[in-house]
């Protein structure tokens, strides 16, 4: 179990140094992050390179026994660079990403991928092989505000010739797309425009998908670029890029990124800017395992909230003890590796208003006190179970396809919600109250991509939002269904194929038979409550009312909203098939609903839960010599689990005899 900060030498004097240094190692700080906004400093004029100061850095650190984890410096490029290629500058929504922002490189530029093989190439050269040096960073949360849409002349050349080599000749790319609709035949590759903004009506759904797929393709091979030439002139160390929250919005196939790297890293910030208060803390555990699934793997998250955050507004004040809490929280769900951000509150930039664990002086803070003493609690018990497998007989599926799809074709507006202009994170919200639900009930519960995961690990699958389906995912879920297990499966599933066409059959289309319930209507409701009914406990759903005819299902839920004509008829269904259970859903529960649903599912499945409050989140762990259950308070006020009594913000961890 490793501790760690970002830091930023070049913000500060030599003077403060190895006080620095200090500070961090009194803390319990063992690793730094450095280097990640450094390409200026490193090549000030065009191949013209001084890694002096660096050099100096990592001399001064493994002096005083710290490792490094070094940034490559490719989120931001010098002015020189775009003064004279100006097709490294990315355009998104017919806006030019300029000069003095961040993540304004278009990855589709050649000018760009060489000026950034040069600059990777001479720092792994350099400073690669350093004994302080234990890893590597490539780029810095890569696709991050709205940078994985590029809407240049040079992303559009380029996306031409990608959907040339996909498709080969122009009519198959006609007859792929259905461009008979509405009469947009291309006769030729440069007719082709790109899906950006527009007026009124949009684009073929067929072709925003590709595009999107291209655009992902295009920044996983800019990392596999990196990642191979930090590989070849820094042997043996592991390799990572940090993913930023919510981390399931993205255009980019994450789970296909991290095949080129080692590890997974995320950016954990429970609150942000003028957030009124915290994320809900199930969905905070939905982030970790999403990240911790991505490989399956023990994960790092490389900025852990240290203090309050934004880049011109602030709100939510993190009470005494949750910044510990929410540290704790990441280990418990699967970290090995936190590094906190930032070490210290720079004092000038866009970044004033992130305060990290001191301020923009060196007294120490109340926060630095706070994590410096939750580091010494959770330190010994996690260095026995960090590492270990995160143990779970119940997976959340998600699906790169699915999330682009419902970026641009949401159905519902309660599906739409963008809290800044370049995000539409609708999916991210629905997939982590499909989450929430098992997590409140304190049972262990993965996030996985559905074309990676092994379902034969599982007892309970739960699928929601699976509009676009694969043939061969399909055949593998009724092979697990069949053998015994439980599918839980959301509303709209089957709809489509992945070319975005719908298919010629009811929903849920390949699922019917296993499902045992056919789809012929359905409503979109958007955010207005619609009242159902579990037997006799009432509950409430929204977004979208499927109105479902059971043909081998058993109804396990009807509506009962009186103002809607489809009273009485079934929203939820579960159907015998093999030897297992598929449990279809029509509609999208409330948090209270959820936990009614998976009541039952789990029961069925002999997975046992308990429920101890809103506030308290129970977790069970393996390590190398005992087992672990683990309590959590997210309330300030104390709480029960059981018969245990819970301080605020408390996290309480019980070792147990190892089974």
């Amino acid at each position: 179990m490793i501790f760690g900060a970002d830091y930023y030498p070049e913000q500060w004097t030599p003077k403060d140094w190895e006080e620095d240094i200090r500070i961090m190692k009194d803390m319990g700080l063992t690793r730094v992050r450095l280097a990640e906004f450094s390409w200026a400093l490193v090549e000030p004029k065009e191949g013209k390179f001084d890694f002096s100061f660096w050099k100096k850095m990592l001399d001064l650190f493994h002096k005083h026994k710290m490792d490094v984890i070094l940034g490559t410096p490719t989120a931001t490029f010098p002015p020189w660079l775009a003064k004279k290629y100006p097709d490294v500058l990315q355009v998104r929504d017919r806006v030019l990403r300029n000069i003095g922002t961040r993540r304004q490189a278009c990855f589709s530029s050649p000018n760009y991928r060489k000026a950034v093989t040069r600059v990777v190439t001479k720092m792994a050269q350099t400073l690669g092989n350093h004994p302080a040096v234990i890893g590597w960073q490539i780029d810095n949360e890569i696709g991050h505000e709205g940078s994985d849409i590029d809407h240049s002349e040079t992303s559009l050349k380029t996306f031409r010739l990608w959907l040339r080599s996909k498709y080969k000749t122009i009519q198959n790319l006609n007859d792929t797309w259905g461009n008979i609709f509405w009469g947009v035949i291309f006769n030729d590759w440069n007719e082709i425009p790109l899906p950006g903004p527009h007026v009124s009506a949009g684009f073929n759904p067929s072709m925003i998908q590709d595009f999107y797929r291209f655009h992902s393709d295009t920044i996983v091979d800019f990392v596999k670029l990196q990642s191979d030439i930090v590989r070849k002139f820094s042997p043996n160390r592991k390799l990572t890029t940090n993913l930023y929250p919510s981390p399931f919005l993205p255009i980019i196939d994450m789970s296909e990124l991290f095949t080129h790297l080692d590890y997974v890293s995320w950016d954990n910030y429970p609150t942000w800017g003028d957030q009124e208060e915290p994320f809900p803390h199930p969905f905070i555990s939905a982030m970790h395992q999403y990240n911790r699934g991505l490989k399956d793997l023990p994960f790092t998250v490389m900025e852990q909230i240290s203090g309050f955050q934004g880049h011109d507004t602030l709100g939510y004040l993190p009470a005494p003890g949750q910044v510990q809490l929410w540290m704790k929280q990441a280990i418990v769900q699967g970290a090995e590796q936190i590094v906190f951000f930032r070490y210290r509150t720079a004092r000038f930039g866009q970044e004033q208003l992130c305060y990290g664990i001191l301020d923009h002086d060196k007294s120490l803070t109340d926060r630095y006190l706070e994590l410096q003493k939750g580091i010494s609690e959770i330190l010994p018990d996690a260095k026995d179970f960090a590492s270990e497998h995160f143990p779970a007989d119940v997976a959340v599926l998600h699906d790169i396809e699915n999330a682009r799809n419902f970026k641009h074709q949401p159905i519902s507006s309660g599906l739409k919600h963008s809290p800044v202009p370049f995000a539409q994170v609708g999916y991210d919200i629905e997939m982590a109250t499909w989450f929430a639900g098992l997590n409140i009930l304190n049972v262990n519960t993965h996030f996985l991509p559905i074309s990676k995961a092994d379902f034969s690990k599982y007892k309970v699958l739960v699928l929601p939002l699976y509009t676009m389906v694969d043939d061969s995912i399909v055949k593998k879920l009724e092979q697990f269904v069949r053998e015994g297990g439980v599918l839980v499966l959301g509303y709209r599933a089957g709809l489509k194929d992945k070319n975005s066409w719908m298919l010629d059959s009811q929903v849920p289309g390949p699922f019917s038979e296993m499902a045992g319930v056919k789809v012929r209507k359905f409503e979109a409701v958007g955010n207005r409550n619609v009242k159902f009914r579990f037997r006799v406990l009432p509950g409430n759903c929204s977004k979208i009312c499927e109105i479902l005819e059971p043909t081998t299902a058993k109804v396990w839920a009807r509506y009962s909203d009186n103002k809607k004509f489809y009273k009485g008829k079934p929203v939820i269904t579960c159907n015998r098939f093999g030897k297992g259970s598929v449990v279809y859903v029509g509609a999208s529960l409330s948090p209270i609903s959820f936990m009614l649903l998976y009541r039952r599912t789990l029961r069925m499945a002999g997975i046992p839960f308990t429920f101890y409050g809103p506030t308290v989140e129970r977790s069970f762990r393996k390590g190398k010599s005992k087992d672990y259950e683990i309590f959590i308070n997210h309330s300030g006020k104390k709480a029960l689990a059981g018969f245990k009594l819970l301080k605020p913000y408390e996290v309480r961890i019980l070792p147990k005899t190892k089974k």
